[in-house]
C-alpha cells in the first residue's frame, strides 16, 4: 500500500457530513507535495494515458515562464482515495491500494507535464525532449529520483487540487464511492473526447481477448490508448482485435447463442471498427454477459457468458490465420493460369530487379524494395514475394465464419487442425476468387466493403 501525506496552502473541504458517500478537498498544493503521486504512477482509475503532445508543452511552458498562474490556468488534478485521513494543518493522509479507485482521475496531461518541469531541474534539456511517454518518463524518473528529493520548489508553485474520499470507513459507504468515483472518471474524461476503448479496458471487457492472444500479440496491443507493454515494436490498435472477435460472434449470433439478437456486418469488420467497438461495449455490460465483481475493483465486470467466452477464446486465433491467409493468398492463386503480381494494386518484392532497372532507365513501379511483412506478427518468409494491401484478403477472413461449429453451447473450430484445414481450403478457393477481383477492377476498398464478396468466401470455405 502507498501511504503519504499532502499538504494545502489553501483548503476547504465539503461537504462536513461524516456519512456523507463522498467528500471533496479542494484548494492548492505545492508541486513538491506531488512527488509521491508520481512516484506511485497512480494513474490506474484514469482511463487515458498522457502523451508528450502541444497540451503538455503548454503545461510546461506555463510552469516555466509563470508558474504563480500555473493554479489558474488549468483544472489542476482530480484525485480520488477510498481512505484519507484528515490531519491538522491542512493536512491529509491519502491511501493508495485500490487500483481502480485510488489515483488520478483526471489531469493525466497535467501530472505529465509537472513530472517533465521536475525532471528539467536535474537532466538537461537534450534529455527531456526525448521524453515522449509516461514510460520514458517513469525510467527517467527513477534514475534522478535521489536528486529530485534533494530539490527546492518556490512556495508560489502551486497546482490547483481536488482530492475525492468517502465520508467514512462504512461497508455501504465504501461501496458507494467506489461506484461514484469511476461514474466521475467517466463524466470528467467525456468531455475530452476519451475513446469508449478506453473505458472497456477498465471494465475488464477485454480480459479474455488479453489472455487469448499469444502474449507477443498482446504486449503489442493499446488495450488502453496510448498505452503498449512492448515499447519497441509497432503497436496495435485494440478495435483491430474487437473487429476480428466479431467474426465468430456474429456465427454465434446466427446460432441464437447471445442473449439477445446483436451482429456486425461482415464488411463493417473491415470498413467501420468503431461500430464493432460500439457493439462490443453493448454486448459485454449485459446483465447476462458479465457481472460486477466489486470491491476493490470498482465498477470492473466479470465474463459469465460461456458462449461470449468461447468466441473471445476462439478470438485469440484470428490474427495468426489473418496472417496465414495474408502470407499464402498470393502464391495459391497463382495457379499456372492466375498471376496475383499482375495488378498495379500489387508490388513485387524484387531489390536487385528494382536497381537493374534503375540502371537501364525504366519503370520500377510494380516493383518494392521493402520486404512484405504479415499484418499482425510482421513476420516474413522467402516464399512472401507480394506486397499488398490486407483490403483484398478480408473476405477470407471474415469467411473463417464456415469453419465454425457449436459444441455443447460454445463456439468452436470444426476440424482439428485449423491452420492446414485454412490452407487446403484456400487451394482450391483462391484462384477461383478471380471473378470478384475483377468486377471490382482490384480495387481493395471496393472489393473489401462488397457483401458478396464476403459472402462467396465464406461459400468457398464450405464448398471445399
Amino acid at each position: 500500500m502507498s501511504s503519504f501525506i499532502l499538504k494545502f496552502a489553501h483548503v476547504a473541504v465539503q461537504p462536513s457530513g461524516p456519512d456523507e458517500a463522498i467528500r471533496r478537498a479542494v484548494g492548492f498544493i505545492n508541486i513538491g507535495q506531488l512527488l509521491p503521486i508520481l512516484d506511485s504512477r497512480s494513474l490506474a482509475p484514469n482511463p487515458r494515458n498522457a502523451k508528450r503532445n502541444t497540451i503538455v508543452e503548454g503545461i510546461l511552458g506555463t510552469l516555466r515562464n509563470s508558474p504563480d498562474l500555473f493554479r489558474f490556468k488549468s483544472k489542476g488534478l482530480l484525485i480520488s482515495s477510498h481512505k484519507v485521513e484528515e490531519l491538522q494543518r491542512s493536512r491529509f493522509r491519502v491511501s493508495f491500494e485500490k487500483e481502480f479507485v485510488d489515483g488520478v482521475l483526471d489531469g493525466g496531461h497535467n501530472l505529465f507535464g509537472i513530472g517533465l518541469f521536475v525532471l528539467s531541474q536535474v537532466i538537461d534539456e537534450k534529455q527531456l525532449k526525448k521524453i515522449r511517454t509516461w514510460e520514458q518518463l517513469d525510467d527517467a524518473w527513477t534514475a534522478h529520483r535521489k536528486e529530485i528529493e534533494k530539490l527546492d520548489f518556490d512556495p508560489e508553485h502551486l497546482v490547483s487540487i481536488e482530492l475525492l474520499y468517502p465520508g467514512s470507513a462504512d461497508d455501504s459507504v465504501q461501496d458507494a464511492f467506489d461506484r461514484a468515483a469511476f461514474d466521475i472518471s467517466q463524466a470528467r474524461n467525456a468531455n475530452t473526447e476519451v475513446k469508449t476503448e478506453a473505458f472497456q479496458n477498465k471494465l475488464g471487457f477485454y480480459d479474455v481477448l488479453k489472455d487469448a492472444l499469444p502474449k507477443e500479440l498482446s504486449r503489442r496491443v493499446e488495450w488502453k490508448p496510448g498505452v503498449v507493454e512492448e515499447h519497441d515494436a509497432a503497436p496495435i490498435s485494440v478495435r483491430d482485435i474487437v473487429a476480428l472477435a466479431w467474426i465468430p460472434l456474429n456465427f454465434a449470433n446466427a446460432h441464437k447463442l447471445l442473449p439477445f439478437e446483436i451482429s456486425v456486418l461482415p464488411q463493417n469488420i473491415y470498413r467501420n471498427k468503431g461500430e464493432c467497438s460500439d457493439k462490443f461495449k453493448t454486448l459485454m455490460e449485459h446483465e447476462l454477459v458479465t457481472v460486477p465483481i466489486g470491491g476493490n475493483a470498482g465498477q470492473a465486470r466479470q465474463l459469465t457468458n460461456e458462449a461470449v467466452e468461447s468466441c473471445l477464446q476462439l478470438a485469440g486465433d484470428l490474427p495468426r490465420l489473418f496472417d496465414l491467409i495474408y502470407e499464402v493468398f498470393p502464391r495459391l492463386y497463382n495457379d499456372g493460369t492466375h498471376r496475383f503480381g499482375r495488378r498495379s494494386v500489387v508490388k513485387m518484392y524484387d531489390p536487385d530487379r528494382i536497381k537493374q532497372y534503375k540502371e537501364e532507365g525504366k519503370d520500377t513501379s510494380s516493383y518494392t524494395g521493402v520486404r512484405p511483412v504479415t499484418p499482425f506478427f510482421q513476420r516474413t518468409s522467402p516464399q512472401m514475394r507480394w506486397k499488398y494491401p490486407e483490403a483484398l484478403v478480408i473476405p477470407f477472413v471474415t469467411g473463417l465464419t464456415s469453419l465454425m461449429e457449436v459444441r455443447d453451447g460454445k463456439v468452436v473450430w470444426a476440424c482439428g487442425d485449423i491452420d492446414q484445414t485454412v490452407i487446403d481450403k484456400l487451394t482450391k478457393a483462391a484462384p477461383l476468387f478471380e471473378g470478384q477481383f475483377d468486377a471490382y477492377e482490384w480495387d481493395p476498398q471496393r472489393l473489401a466493403k462488397s457483401p458478396s464478396s464476403h459472402k462467396q468466401a465464406a461459400s468457398f470455405y464450405s464448398a471445399f
